[in-house]
């Protein structure tokens, strides 16, 4: 998959920054709901990738590969931004 464009990694930033409390909708439809503090490369396979570090609505530690989101919808209050539909 190519990587995201440079607007929607911003948003990730914020959203790490802010750690909100976000349901991702991922490509193979799997939901988690959780809040992420940084973003960081993983290998899987041999390659590496971008990713978001975090944990689980059940404090479960993961990491989520960024092109793997399809969406991102933020469920904390007065957010900078509510959604985000990366592709």
């Amino acid at each position: 998959m190519p990587p995201i464009n440079c607007a929607h990694y911003d948003f990730i930033e914020i959203m790490c920054l802010h750690q909100y409390q976000v349901k991702l909708s991922l490509h193979s439809g799997v939901e988690i709901v959780g809040h992420f503090t940084q973003t960081t490369i993983v290998q899987q396979g041999g390659t590496k990738h971008e990713a978001i570090r975090g944990v689980t609505q059940q404090q479960q530690p993961i990491d989520i590969i960024l092109t793997d989101i399809r969406r991102i919808d933020v469920l904390s209050a007065n957010p900078v931004f509510e959604h985000l539909l990366l592709g």
